[in-house]
């Protein structure tokens, strides 16, 4: 009986792994395209490209550009491969994906200087996001500048006080440091290719931002008027909706809004 050599039987069964992780992304890309590219078909779909995306920050991403937004980009680029993709050509999906994520590389050319923030500011933003999370539960809406400012000024051990314009200042230097920063006043779309495009593709990863959340999916859906949703931005309208209060819907707003907005520079608008 004929022995095989060691290294022989490793390239042989690592050429029949791939081939049979081609057939089943082929397969999943099928799926999502004959059934109306649906955001749950297509998340199967995303997960198999994991490690990819993974990859492709650890290597492309530029120092200054904010990692989850690098992401989200890459997302863009990989759900518009998914969509542009054509078998009969030939191309392997894999192939057609990885040509298509190198546009993202663009996106550090226009975004890595945009993106600093200084120093001395870097270590209140998350004393200023966490009191905006327990200042919305309190008062039920998003606080004013002034009031973070006296929240955290109140806090025990408080050394160097933020003033109501510092916050402000702080507040804003965090939205610069998102594109498309524009949607922080109205995430409704304008008409315009990216914005349609940036929530066209945050409504296709809703599980990836949202993991195990499907509280925040319907919120979102809402919002925005996607995946077939009534469009509600209404708080009171909300709660009546989701079968929440206002007050629990304030607060869902406020997580949605800074993980959108960390994410691609997507806030929620706020009504009431």
């Amino acid at each position: 009986m004929e022995t095989k050599n060691p290294a022989e039987e490793y390239f042989t069964a690592k050429e029949a792994a791939k081939e049979d992780r081609k057939k089943k992304e082929l397969d999943l890309w099928h799926h999502w395209k004959n059934n109306g590219m649906q955001p749950q078909h297509l998340e199967p779909l995303l997960t198999m490209y994991g490690g990819t995306i993974a990859q492709k920050v650890k290597l492309w991403k530029a120092p200054r550009v904010p990692e989850a937004a690098f992401k989200l980009k890459l997302h863009e680029h990989m759900v518009d491969a998914f969509k542009t993709y054509d078998p009969n050509r030939g191309a392997a999906l894999n192939t057609w994906v990885e040509g298509r994520l190198q546009k993202a590389k663009r996106f550090n050319a226009r975004h890595q200087n945009i993106a600093y923030i200084p120093e001395g500011q870097i270590e209140h933003i998350t004393p200023i996001n966490k009191a905006i999370d327990h200042l919305t539960e309190e008062l039920g809406r998003e606080p004013t500048n002034a009031e973070i400012s006296e929240h955290l000024n109140m806090q025990p051990g408080v050394r160097s006080p933020l003033t109501a314009k510092r916050v402000e200042t702080i507040r804003q230097a965090q939205r610069k440091d998102i594109p498309s920063s524009a949607f922080e006043s109205d995430p409704t779309p304008k008409g315009t290719n990216f914005e349609e495009s940036q929530i066209e593709v945050a409504s296709q990863v809703l599980p990836s931002l949202f993991p195990g959340k499907p509280e925040f999916h319907s919120l979102f859906n809402h919002i925005y008027g996607t995946n077939g949703h009534e469009k509600i931005t209404s708080t009171t309208e909300l709660a009546k909706k989701l079968g929440k209060n206002q007050q629990q819907i304030a607060r869902m707003k406020t997580t949605l809004g800074n993980t959108l907005a960390s994410s691609m520079g997507l806030r929620p608008e706020e009504e009431d």
